[in-house]
């Protein structure tokens, strides 16, 4: 044999043990076989001498556990009969020291030019701190809720999983293994609905190399529709492709609180917005932040008017410190509210709405954020309430309070002067000879007498004056904030109208006159002290001749 021949062996031990893989070579039939060559690195790789081996190759197949030799000789003999020309091997080798060590075995098969195999060519690498790496990382990955992953594209636009943890087989149902053989494993389990839009998002951050991030639906293999949250971080390779390292996890629970969620909110809101009840929400501070569409109909405007608007503009300027204070008294307690308030429309006029105030309280500070107020149109109901309250404290005929109303808002005058001291009148008048008006012409006459009184007293009389009849003709006025001489100037004047003022009568003019007794409150008198005061004044009056004005003085008491 020529001398290069003689020496090519161990050039070739020398250059292959440069390397950190083991490289042998064997018949088709593997270690079972006849083994070609094998390098004198194996010695380092698991304590065994390599002429040792080479006496008997099998005895490597010896040192696999009997369920790991199965695995693998199943799997090298699918790949050497689909006509596959390399094929990765993992299995476990037990060291010559007893230790177990994982190894990676990547075979290339060579054929014959017809398909028939004729060598197998490996390469051994201990990746036994790799898989101890790998069993930490997935007892760490076992603690999460999803699954950690690295995808890889090359740049013709291929995907695979170089690296898959075991929360894929929770989420999809498959096991890590089949994912990182092939990634169509794990995409055929995308919703057929979203698969487009799952390829657009990985596509749009290849492109741009920004964060991915997408929401779709997978289809586990127990039938579960699952809703699937996805996010990793992109970098680029020296070879172009684009390597993501990720996490999913699935966020099903949390699409279905959101779309509950959404379905109750899309309730409400039909329900909110086709009610005849005007429904706000209303701030801390008075401002209102919703106003539903119903307001259109009940107050004149669009939503959008009141959205950002104070409420106390919308009440009366005499009612509006009131409301709002009981509002806001009674959501600081956190009690619900029932009152009717006035509040104006947008053309200008005021509507009564009954309404229902309640608060919410953020249970963190114990404050009210803000209140729900729900009001309805009673307008129509309060008109014929009030008209209803005018019959019943109100002379028909004069439009003067009745006798039991008049003696109600005097005695509501005077403890009103006892708490803010004020100055208050009493006139007591009544119809100079009204019988004779009776006898002589009928009482229709007299009637129309009374009401020619009543209107020419509501005429002249301030808003707040209390006008009231109190007997058959006569008639009595409270009269606030104005001294006794100032009444008796008020008197005097409606003396005098009532004295030229002509009442026709079928064709007759009736005249009449009147006589005022006026007597002012002093400190604690009391309504019957004063009611007899006045009406001494107007006994006076008549008996000095009628017609006439006449203040009662407390001396005179």
């Amino acid at each position: 044999m020529p001398a290069t021949l003689q020496l090519l062996p161990r050039f070739l031990d020398a250059l292959l043990c440069a390397s950190p893989a083991v490289v042998y070579a064997t018949d088709s039939q593997w270690w079972l076989g006849k083994l070609h060559y094998l390098g004198v690195n194996v010695k380092t790789l698991c304590g065994i001498d390599r002429d040792w081996l080479r006496e008997s190759p099998s005895r490597w197949l010896d040192l696999l556990p009997a369920a790991s030799r199965d695995e693998v000789l199943a799997r090298l003999e699918q790949a050497c009969t689909s006509g596959d020309n390399q094929v990765s091997l993992h299995y476990t080798l037990r060291h010559h020291d007893g230790s177990l060590h994982h190894l990676q075995d990547d075979v290339v098969i060579h054929r014959d030019n017809d398909g028939t195999v004729s060598e197998l060519v490996g390469a051994l690498v201990d990746i036994t701190e790799r898989q101890n790496l790998l069993q930490r990382f997935e007892k760490l990955s076992d603690q999460l809720p999803g699954t950690l992953y690295q995808c890889r594209m090359t740049k013709d636009g291929q995907l695979s999983f170089p690296l898959v943890s075991s929360g894929v087989l929770r989420m999809f149902g498959i096991s890590p293994s089949e994912v990182t053989d092939c990634a169509d494993a794990a995409l055929s389990r995308v919703h057929p609905q979203d698969i487009e839009g799952v390829w657009r998002s990985i596509r749009r951050s290849a492109a741009r190399l920004s964060t991915w991030r997408h929401e779709f639906r997978c289809l586990h293999p127990d039938g579960r529709e699952l809703w699937v949250c996805g996010q990793a971080s992109p970098e680029r390779e020296a070879d172009g492709g684009i390597l993501w390292h990720g996490f999913c996890e699935d966020v099903t629970l949390r699409k279905q609180a959101q779309q509950a969620l959404a379905e109750s909110e899309r309730r409400y809101r039909f329900i909110v917005e086709h009610v005849s009840d005007l429904i706000m929400l209303i701030d801390a501070d008075g401002i209102c932040r919703y106003a539903s569409p119903s307001v259109g109909n009940v107050l004149g405007y669009v939503p959008e008017d009141l959205t950002a608007r104070a409420l106390i503009e919308l009440l009366p300027p005499d009612d509006a410190p009131r409301i709002q204070r009981r509002i806001h008294e009674s959501s600081r307690m956190g009690r619900n509210l029932q009152l009717e308030l006035r509040v104006r429309h947008c053309q200008g006029h005021y509507l009564w709405l009954e309404t229902s105030c309640s608060p919410y309280i953020n249970p963190y500070n114990g404050r009210y954020e803000w209140v729900l107020a729900v009001g309805r149109d009673v307008t129509d109901r309060k008109l014929r309430e009030m008209k209803l309250h005018e019959l019943s404290t109100t002379d028909s005929l004069t439009g003067a309070l009745n006798r039991g109303a008049f003696l109600g808002c005097l005695k509501t005058s005077i403890e009103a002067a006892e708490s803010m001291p004020s100055r208050l009148s009493l006139m007591i008048f009544d119809i100079d000879h009204f019988k004779a008006i009776n006898d002589t012409w009928g009482h229709a006459a007299g009637d129309l007498v009374l009401a020619s009184l009543g209107e020419i007293c509501r005429s002249t009389l301030r808003s707040h004056d209390i006008f009231g009849r109190i007997g058959g003709e006569e008639f009595a006025l409270v009269l606030t904030g104005r001294s006794l001489s100032e009444s008796a100037m008020l008197a005097e004047r409606l003396r005098k109208k009532f004295e030229g003022v002509r009442v026709e009568f079928h064709g007759q003019w009736l005249n009449f006159t009147v006589s005022f007794g006026i007597a002012e409150r002093r400190d604690g008198e009391t309504l019957d002290d004063l009611m007899h005061r006045a009406d001494m004044g107007l006994y006076v009056a008549k008996r000095e001749g009628r017609n006439r004005v006449h203040q009662a003085l407390y001396t005179e008491s």
